[in-house]
């Protein structure tokens, strides 16, 4: 049986680590302004749909996951969509995965349509849908997803992620799949 979409009227957006927490890096590679730079672009496209949305950080400070989760949880009626850039040890490791809590059935249909829509605008390695038991979506009570899109320690993934146009076309997947959510009801 597949959930059914719920209404929502905001969609909190999480620009992954900030501050002093830099998130995945490769020499002065920063995830934490990559991640910044989606959300901004995929605010923007939101907001030209005349979706409302709220970050949990517009600039370059740190903010822990619980504040996160609690900023998410304030916000009735709103779902929750992280954004990250992966790292790992092999420098094999690429493409785009989602993560979802499976505390709220709707997650799980929110992430199979951000991650979608995602390889559709990159044509990026699919790395799939997948469970995870990460702070900001296991305490959440929102439909609530992670992105990480694409990992920086692979050199093609990291090339495509420094370039302003893969940006773009990541937000713009983002908000496309918020849309189909959305659509979906």
């Amino acid at each position: 049986m597949t959930a059914k979409a719920i209404p929502f009227t905001k969609v909190i957006l999480d620009a992954g680590h900030g501050g002093h927490d830099l998130g995945g890096t490769f020499g002065l590679t920063y995830e934490k302004h990559l991640a910044l730079d989606v959300v901004k672009r995929v605010e923007i496209y939101l907001k030209s749909q005349g979706i409302s949305t709220k970050l949990t950080r517009s600039r370059d400070t740190f903010i822990s996951l619980q504040r996160r989760a609690r900023i998410a949880n304030a916000e009735s009626g709103a779902i929750f969509v992280s954004i990250h850039f992966n790292h790992a040890r092999s420098r094999k490791a690429a493409g785009i995965e989602t993560f979802y809590h499976t505390k709220n059935k709707n997650s799980l249909k929110l992430a199979h349509m951000i991650q979608s829509a995602s390889l559709y605008k990159t044509r990026a390695n699919n790395r799939g849908v997948k469970k995870a038991n990460f702070l900001v979506l296991s305490k959440n009570n929102r439909p609530a997803v992670l992105l990480e899109c694409a990992f920086l320690t692979n050199s093609s993934d990291r090339f495509r992620a420094l370039d302003p146009e893969y940006r773009q076309r990541i937000a713009e997947a983002v908000a496309m799949g918020i849309i189909k959510f959305r659509q979906s009801n």
